[in-house]
């Protein structure tokens, strides 16, 4: 490889990347989410609205009304070394009938300073790990085919294409949106 005086590395750019990924996951901390964290989380939430690509949101809710609906599953952020939140994930139970009790829907959200530089994926396996202590044998996640980030983060973490919620909901500017179900079946919880 051919190096030159202005080069800071004589790495392949994959390698580059790869390196600059792993530092950036190890100065991470993925905790419960709390209600201190809210201001950050919805900062973070608005964006993600804003995008137009993560969710039929409008707005986003009080701490009062998003915390009725997470109660008693795994809600996780993403903290760097100064203690800023730069990403979330949570599950919300698809149905509150017992036959369902291990059925989670999952949501995530990354601050767009922190695309691409491993939050989503840090997030994700740990809600994975949470949810399978917690007794969820299925995840599922609603996605936007435009939201390649995420499909793509999905997958790698096992997550298969389901199905095609074809003109599913309606955007608030009247467009009418698909949405692809995505799916991991745990292979520890719910196996047997």
């Amino acid at each position: 490889m051919r190096t030159t005086g202005t080069s800071k590395s004589i790495l392949p750019p994959s390698t580059r990347a790869r390196s600059k990924l792993a530092t950036s996951l190890q100065q991470l901390t993925v905790a419960d989410l709390t209600a201190e964290d809210w201001p950050d989380v919805a900062r973070i939430y608005a964006a993600g609205i804003a995008g137009g690509n993560a969710t039929f949101e409008r707005a986003v809710p009080s701490w009062e009304r998003w915390s009725s609906s997470h109660l008693n599953v795994p809600d996780l952020v993403a903290r760097e070394r100064d203690g800023k939140v730069v990403g979330w994930a949570a599950l919300s139970l698809v149905s509150r009938r017992e036959v369902y009790r291990g059925v989670g829907a999952v949501s995530i959200y990354v601050d767009p300073q922190r695309a691409g530089q491993g939050v989503g994926r840090a997030l994700l396996q740990a809600l994975i790990e949470v949810s399978e202590r917690d007794g969820f044998w299925t995840l599922e996640a609603g996605i936007f085919p435009e939201n390649r980030a995420s499909i793509a983060l999905h997958e790698r973490a096992g997550f298969r294409l389901v199905g095609v919620r074809e003109r599913v909901g309606q955007m608030p500017d009247g467009r009418w949106r698909d949405v692809l179900l995505y799916e991991r079946r745990s292979a520890n919880v719910g196996a047997a």
